[in-house]
């Protein structure tokens, strides 16, 4: 049997549970909303707060990101135009070379493989050479790669570099100047063209032919820098350091003519990598008496020949 005061207390007890119904109802409406602002809160926190997260991703070789990226590089460097002008001259009433035409013509008919189109010349006179100059500063005007080969005598003059034509008569100083052809004429046309690279090669570092005013201090030619305007900068390479003499070679090809074409001919080397091994080559047949030189301005890559 249920007192009164158990009756009333059952009674306050189903008053107190009919009223929380409406505030549980209320309750389960507004708590997926807070649960959704409390969310929203902690990403806008987090994103306020946190710094950036940087990935670097590096694809595989195997790839087929990578390999379209390789492919589409090989493609550019294999279509790309490319225009050489070659001058050899060896034929000299003094001092003549008997390698310098070898060399010229073994360095065109090479290049010519790779896709360059070829000038040449060979025992060219001064208007000869001036007039392939012409030439050459014509074709390169419209980019690409842009390379000019010189095998001959060259000499230095109040340091400055002049290459000797055929038919250069000079008994003075003063005359080389007109006689001959100022090197520093080829790097301007050069600077002036619209080539992408700019590669200037000089295996003129013989004897002075021109006993007459022979100076000591003036033995082969003067250091060069490479001409500007290339939108990927130029190399300009010697056969040895400036200021020394360089061999003609003892076979068909001069030394480090002979050397360049073995490394021009070896796939997957960038420019620098022919002409370093190059030298590290000559350095070792010569006992260190010759060491080729470059200075280059490069920041983009060439390459002769493909893997």
């Amino acid at each position: 049997m249920e007192t009164e005061g158990q009756k009333n207390d059952l009674s306050k007890f189903r008053v107190g549970k009919m009223r929380l119904k409406p505030a549980m109802r209320l309750f389960s409406l507004i708590f997926p909303f807070l649960v959704c602002s409390v969310a929203c809160y902690s990403q806008q926190v987090i994103r306020g707060y946190s710094k950036p997260a940087k990935f670097n991703i590096v694809p595989s070789k195997d790839t087929a990101t990578t390999s379209l990226i390789l492919t589409t590089n090989v493609e550019f460097y294999k279509n790309e135009k490319k225009t050489a002008l070659i001058i050899g001259n060896g034929d000299y009433k003094n001092g003549p070379l008997k390698n310098a035409v070898n060399d010229a013509f073994d360095m065109a008919a090479t290049l010519g493989t790779k896709g360059f189109r070829v000038i040449m010349k060979l025992n060219a006179s001064r208007v000869e050479m001036r007039e392939a100059i012409r030439e050459f500063g014509n074709e390169i005007n419209s980019g690409g790669v842009g390379l000019f080969y010189y095998s001959g005598h060259g000499i230095q003059v109040d340091g400055v570099n002049y290459l000797v034509p055929m038919d250069a008569s000079v008994e003075l100083k003063a005359e080389v100047a007109e006689e001959c052809i100022s090197a520093n004429s080829v790097l301007k046309v050069m600077e002036y063209s619209k080539n992408r690279i700019n590669v200037i090669i000089l295996d003129a570092c013989r004897n002075n032919p021109f006993r007459s005013f022979t100076r000591s201090d003036e033995k082969g030619i003067t250091r060069m820098d490479p001409p500007a305007g290339a939108k990927q900068g130029s190399i300009i390479a010697f056969a040895t350091a400036p200021g020394s003499v360089a061999s003609d070679g003892e076979t068909r090809n001069g030394l480090y003519t002979s050397k360049l074409l073995k490394y021009i001919n070896t796939p997957g080397l960038t420019l620098e990598e022919v002409f370093k091994k190059a030298r590290i080559d000559v350095l070792q047949e010569s006992a260190g008496t010759q060491t080729p030189w470059e200075n280059n301005s490069l920041t983009g890559d060439f390459f002769f020949t493909f893997r």
